[in-house]
């Protein structure tokens, strides 16, 4: 999938996150205002972290991501979370579970071979995506009321300063509609314009329990897919 922000993570002290977060595709020309928003940010940097895909880059005149350890102490840093089990099921809110089944559709045990019994068809049990891979998973769909009372709970505070770098939004309020926003108007979108030059927000985010923010550390930056929507 197409990157849509980049994230970069300016400090963490306790509970709270100061970031920035720079708008790279004109297609999603805004920073989204609701809660459901960081929320989605913090999975997905535990979701980089756990599978191993959070590195340093070498393009820092266009971004580029950076961490400041390794593939296999960012993993271990995932791995030791207290909430890491909390992170897995908002990830599985957001992007659904796979599920192993038959090449027919029929539910598999965890060893992806044993067909659970009674036997039953996953689209009869789940609601399903529609995303599979055939002979082996399915994907079951996100849960957005699910994932919007998680973020309800959990981020206690979240502000978006006015855009940087956005000439004829100048000191635009942060909490226009968003809707009504669009950060590129006035650049051209066909100029290769340099990281330092692409519109950005500052972001503090406050949640309930530091352990939400346990694998997120100052210098980090990364880029994402996510806007808080649930698929």
């Amino acid at each position: 999938m197409t990157s849509i922000f980049t994230v970069s993570v300016d400090s963490v002290e306790g509970s709270t996150l100061r970031g920035r977060v720079h708008v790279i595709n004109p297609d999603v020309p805004f920073v989204p205002q609701e809660t459901v928003f960081p929320l989605s940010l913090l999975v997905d940097a535990w979701w980089h972290l756990d599978n191993g895909f959070l590195h340093n880059e070498d393009d820092e005149e266009h971004g580029g991501e950076r961490y400041p350890f390794t593939d296999e102490q960012g993993k271990a840093i995932a791995a030791g979370m207290r909430l890491k089990d909390e992170f897995r099921k908002l990830y599985e809110f957001i992007l659904g579970k796979e599920i192993r089944v038959t090449k027919d559709g029929y539910l598999l045990a965890d060893d992806g071979k044993t067909i659970l019994e009674p036997r039953r068809k996953a689209e009869d049990v789940y609601k399903l995506s529609g995303g599979s891979r055939p002979g082996y998973s399915v994907f079951t769909s996100g849960n957005a009321e699910e994932f919007s009372q998680c973020a309800a709970d959990i981020v206690t505070s979240y502000d978006i300063s006015p855009y940087r770098n956005a000439p004829h939004l100048s000191e635009a309020a942060a909490l226009e509609d968003p809707e009504e926003l669009d950060v590129w108007d006035g650049l051209e979108l066909e100029e290769d314009y340099s990281f330092a030059e692409i519109p950005y927000a500052e972001i503090v985010v406050t949640v309930s329990d530091a352990g939400y923010l346990e694998h997120m550390v100052a210098g980090m930056r990364w880029d994402t897919t996510m806007t808080g929507h649930v698929c």
